[in-house]
């Protein structure tokens, strides 16, 4: 049984890619909803680099949750971002609520630096590199079953 390896490779870049990351929309969808000139970072909601579902840990990210916001679910996303709204958030308690902030470009978790010209697809989600690494994996297995025969 040589295909049982490339089976078990594409058995696991399927279930990894579809439980490892978050919610790959969410960060146009943001933009979109608000109306912002930039997609904003990952580390909006997630810490490090990680985005697996149940990493949301920053301040904004929790607020979020606590006002319905869910993976995979733009809906319940934008009416968190409206809820947001309504009640001024502001999770770092500086002034400025998190909406207004992500209007104006700056990160509602305190964190300095604009948010502009980042996003989850260049590189924070790491999905990409994994489809790659899989995609390659698969090859050499079917490349060493080939030259077997």
């Amino acid at each position: 049984m040589r295909i049982f390896p490339a089976f078990a490779t594409a058995a696991l870049l399927v279930f990894a890619t579809s439980s490892a990351h978050a919610t790959a929309n969410f960060p146009a969808e943001v933009q979109a909803h608000l109306s912002l000139t930039y997609s904003p970072q990952c580390s909006l909601c997630h810490l490090n680099g990680v985005t697996g579902r149940g990493t949301v840990t920053t301040p904004f990210g929790a607020a979020m949750m606590a006002r319905g916001m869910v993976a995979s679910d733009t809906v319940a996303l934008d009416a968190a971002l409206d809820k947001m709204a309504a009640d001024n958030v502001d999770s770092d308690k500086n002034g400025e609520t998190d909406i207004a902030a992500l209007k104006a470009g700056h990160d509602p978790n305190g964190n300095t630096g604009p948010q502009a010209g980042f996003g989850c697809s260049a590189g924070g989600s790491g999905e990409g590199s994994l489809a790659a690494l899989a995609v390659a994996g698969v090859l050499v297995l079917l490349g060493r079953r080939r030259r077997a025969r």
